[in-house]
């Protein structure tokens, strides 16, 4: 039961923030900060740490950051493709972390930083990055056929 309000949390804070007056009509095939919140707890991760944060230096109209098994996560949700600002505020976030990535899909951004260093050989870095989704229903895979 509270495992289930901490990730209902995250949710509605993102459904808070996105509800905002202002924003546009979204084409339904965009990845929303509701699908990478699906995607990571479907993958297991515990988003209990995640809270609104301030998305103005990134555009975006909507964001959230916590920490996913010790990395600090940011998504944002932006009102239209990221700029070269947006993605360069997110590189700035990362800042001096020991290993950090930042990606796009469609109107989403996510930013990782291995602050703490708990993540020296940047597998989990790398499940979080392989999580998020390129699509509303989740991530496709492709498999090649000999």
């Amino acid at each position: 039961m509270i495992r289930a309000l901490t990730s209902s949390l995250f949710i509605l804070v993102l459904v808070a923030a996105a509800g905002l007056p202002g924003c546009k009509k979204r084409d339904p095939s965009e990845v929303r900060l509701k699908h990478v919140n699906d995607a990571f707890l479907a993958a297991g991760f515990k988003l209990d740490s995640f809270q609104p944060a301030d998305g103005r230096s990134f555009g975006a109209s909507a964001c959230a950051a916590g920490s996913i098994d010790g990395i600090d996560t940011l998504v944002c949700e932006l009102p239209g493709d990221p700029t070269p600002p947006a993605k360069k505020a997110a590189e700035d976030w990362v800042g001096q972390a020991v290993t950090g990535s930042v990606l796009t899909r469609g109107h989403t951004l996510l930013a990782v930083a291995d602050r703490r260093r708990v993540d020296p050989n940047g597998k989990t870095i790398h499940k979080i990055t392989q999580t998020f989704p390129d699509r509303p229903e989740g991530r496709v895979e492709f498999s090649s056929s000999a």
